[in-house]
């Protein structure tokens, strides 16, 4: 059984904060500064690095040390722990999936370690154990901006789309927060949070809901064939006990039209210059979608009204988002 997707396509623009980072001049944190670095510490699935400005993407390893001006992006199911600097104030912050980050300015002089983490979008957390320096730590972003006062798991969510934004502090301290837009400043007390709005959590929590949902390709085939099978909301009045194909190949002329699909896909793929790839960077979500991985592993696969497969009924006429691995894999299976 094979899953489709249909595939959305979004634009990647540097934010205000992350060009401000960028040209902000690297003399301004004074002659008596001293550089501090971001070093890796816990890894989780993709997660890639670059010096501001560039699109020379690397992937992260532990261990790494990053200066300022890197810029990180994490992908689906995906984060990373920093550790800021080797001496106190202990700083750590955690990048969490599906977002685009950058350490606009990490150093310290003989009184102050300083740190400011510029959000292009997405969730970052941190804490700071304080002592030693006095720490000088900040979020920003293109809508709001978070300064702490000797905290610890705090944070900043920012959805660049909708200008949407939390700041959230969890466990102890002080943080402040200014709305850009409205120039609004709140303070927030452990387990509080303003949004956009400046509206505090307690306002806005009886409105919050949890929606679950299903993430097929984000998970492995196992899962994905018990949640489809076992799982599906049909399952209680459906004879077919939630059962459904998008594809059926259980028929030998069914399978060699969807073989010969795949040499087609393919081999179009293959024979695009190298600079007109399918999911080029500036139109396609780098991170990936909902848990698919990165844009350029999908190949779309066009079924025609008159496929034999469609004529045997084992598709519907349409565009087709396939997992390149899966189709591979399947090919493999079906030359044995």
């Amino acid at each position: 059984m094979l899953t489709l997707l249909v595939q959305a396509a979004f634009v990647i623009p540097f934010s205000p904060s992350m060009q401000d980072a960028a040209t902000r001049p690297a003399s301004s944190a004074g002659v008596d500064a001293t550089p501090i670095t971001a070093r890796v510490i816990e890894l989780q699935g993709d997660v890639q690095h670059a010096p501001m400005l560039t699109r020379a993407w690397t992937a992260c390893k532990l261990g790494d040390a990053y200066p300022e001006q890197t810029k990180l992006r994490t992908g689906v199911r995906s984060s990373i722990k920093l550790q800021i600097g080797d001496e106190e104030p202990y700083t750590v912050i955690v990048l969490e999936s599906v977002g685009l980050t950058v350490l606009s300015e990490a150093y310290k002089n003989p009184t102050t370690k300083r740190v400011r983490v510029g959000v292009g979008y997405g969730t970052v957390r941190a804490g700071v154990a304080e002592g030693g320096l006095q720490s000088d730590f900040t979020i920003d972003s293109p809508v709001a901006t978070l300064s702490k006062r000797g905290t610890w798991n705090f944070g900043l969510s920012y959805d660049r789309g909708s200008e949407r934004f939390e700041i959230f502090l969890l466990d102890y301290g002080l943080v402040d927060a200014l709305n850009k837009v409205s120039g609004q400043r709140a303070r927030l007390l452990p387990g509080q949070a303003v949004t956009q709005a400046m509206r505090r959590w307690l306002d806005e929590a009886q409105v919050r809901r949890n929606v679950a949902v299903t993430d097929l390709l984000g998970q492995t085939d196992i899962s994905v064939a018990f949640n489809r099978l076992d799982q599906d909301g049909l399952g209680v009045v459906n004879l077919g006990g939630g059962r459904a194909n998008i594809v059926n190949l259980t028929h030998a002329r069914s399978r060699a039209a969807f073989s010969d699909a795949i040499d087609r896909a393919t081999r179009r793929r293959s024979e695009r210059p190298a600079d007109r790839a399918i999911v080029p960077e500036s139109f396609l979500r780098p991170e990936g979608f909902f848990g698919v991985g990165r844009g350029n592993e999908l190949v779309p696969m066009l079924i025609g009204a008159g496929s034999a497969l469609v004529r045997e009924g084992g598709a519907l006429p349409g565009t087709y988002y396939f997992r390149r691995e899966v189709l591979e894999r399947w090919q493999r299976s079906a030359a044995r």
